[in-house]
């Protein structure tokens, strides 16, 4: 039973099982490293293809260019170069590469340049930020393609691994930042395509490696330990940014989802409506920035919303919220709006803060606290309206009038009780407003018009 056991995972993880012929599998792996009119009409129609996709963010489209992308060719057979030490088919590789590459840069600038469409869509955005999850992508992407290469039988695996991989997509993206004159495309995307070239090149080597295909016979033991130490160099080089990469984007993802949380919980649940949201991620110091429709919050309800920065992991984070002179751009605007079209809830919770905030503008109680501010012996005060029954005005058959009853410790003079009438019809934007006063207002005579003894 062991033995049989042993025997099972012996072929279970030997990959040469139902591999080609050694020479069979070179001889195939050389034949897609090299360069022809097919494989340039061919790079010439992914590229197209997948600038199209990228230009109108078509997921499809992109998947599309990826199949028929004519670069995994070399890239994998500089690494079996590597591995049998056959330094013409590495030369040859690397030309051809190089020249592919070129090739799909300057086809892809050229159309990004004469696109119409030139703002920059989700699947170009994704493009520009490596990490080290990438370079795992590349590892194992690179390892299943060489396997399937190396299959006597057609497989599926070489068409998944290129989807996984994505070689062209990042080089098109690279032509979309020449062409739109943005660094940040070209350096991002061109990084991410090193990292995939790199380590499909270098898993191609372990692999071939592991194979145990044929080398070539070269005597020159020099040669052959100065190439393990570039190798060695280039992986260093490439996977210590990496890491720094992952490290920053799992922080800067953890930003976002507790930012999301914190506004979530501190604002929307509560009815305010976001109308502009952005969070910039720092390592030292996150921003988030804020808008909202209709609200004005003051300084001490600020420093309220501050304070709960920490209860969702946001202690280094500083909280903008853009209110006196801020303005969306009509983009923006649209978008807005869209959103809240589309969310029932949203609307419902705006409508619903909205007469909150008319109700308590408005309420008996806020408008005798600022009246006591005004005259200081009004008590109370009541709102309300009037209908009456038969109306003088022509063509009407009821008329509504607002009323305000007001209560005062002592009379108020004839001027005082003016001044609060005045001030009501502006307050409540009623310019037929009707006040009582209990007691009634006294008219103050002044001295120096009374009758002389």
């Amino acid at each position: 039973m062991p033995e049989q056991i042993s025997s099972f995972l012996k072929k279970l993880l030997d990959l040469r099982e139902g591999a080609e012929e050694k020479h069979a599998i070179i001889e195939n792996i050389k034949d897609d490293a090299d360069f022809s009119s097919a494989r340039f009409w061919t790079l010439v129609f992914a590229i197209f293809i997948a600038s199209v996709g990228l230009n109108i963010n078509s997921i499809p489209v992109i998947i599309g260019a990826m199949l028929i992308s004519p670069l995994m060719g070399p890239i994998v057979s500089i690494g079996l170069a590597l591995s049998i030490n056959d330094w013409g088919l590495m030369r040859r590789s690397f030309r051809n590469l190089l020249i592919l590459t070129g090739i799909s840069i300057v086809i892809s600038t050229i159309y990004f340049a004469l696109s119409p469409i030139t703002n920059a869509q989700s699947e170009l955005l994704a493009r520009t930020s490596p990490t080290i999850f990438d370079v795992l992508i590349a590892t194992f992407g690179g390892m299943a393609g060489f396997i399937g290469i190396s299959r006597a039988k057609q497989s599926n695996i070489i068409p998944g691994v290129a989807i996984a991989t994505a070689i062209m997509p990042p080089l098109c993206t690279v032509g979309y930042g020449i062409g739109t004159m943005q660094p940040k495309f070209i350096f991002g995307a061109f990084y991410l395509f090193l990292i995939n070239c790199i380590f499909i090149c270098l898993s191609a080597l372990v692999v071939a490696t592991y194979m145990k295909l044929p080398k070539r016979d070269y005597r020159d033991k020099a040669q052959n330990k100065r190439v393990n130490q570039i190798i060695s160099v280039i992986i260093i080089i490439i996977v210590t940014p990496a890491i720094y990469l992952a490290y920053t984007f799992v922080a800067q993802n953890n930003f976002n989802q507790n930012a999301g949380r914190f506004i979530t919980t501190t604002f929307e649940d509560r009815g305010f409506v976001v109308i502009h949201k952005n969070l910039k991620y720092e390592p030292a110091h996150p921003i988030i920035e804020l808008a909202f429709l209709s609200d004005h919050f003051s300084a001490e309800q600020i420093h309220e919303f501050e304070a709960r920065l920490v209860d969702f992991g946001l202690a280094d984070a500083k909280l903008t919220i853009k209110q006196s002179g801020f303005a969306l751009t009509e983009e923006e605007w649209q978008s807005v709006m869209i959103e809240v079209k589309n969310d029932d809830e949203k609307v419902q919770a705006l409508e619903t803060r909205l007469e909150s905030e008319r109700a308590g503008f408005q309420s008996p109680d806020r408008l005798l606290r600022e009246a006591q501010t005004i005259v200081p012996p009004i008590t109370n005060l009541a709102v309300g309206t009037i209908n009456f029954g038969v109306t003088y005005t022509a063509g009407e058959t009821q008329q509504t009038v607002a009323i305000v009853y007001a209560a005062t410790t002592s009379p108020l003079t004839q001027i005082e009780a003016n001044v609060v009438t005045t001030w009501l019809k502006t307050r409540l934007d009623k310019t037929d407003l009707i006040t009582y006063f209990v007691p009634n207002p006294i008219e103050i005579i002044p001295t120096d018009s009374l009758p002389a003894r």
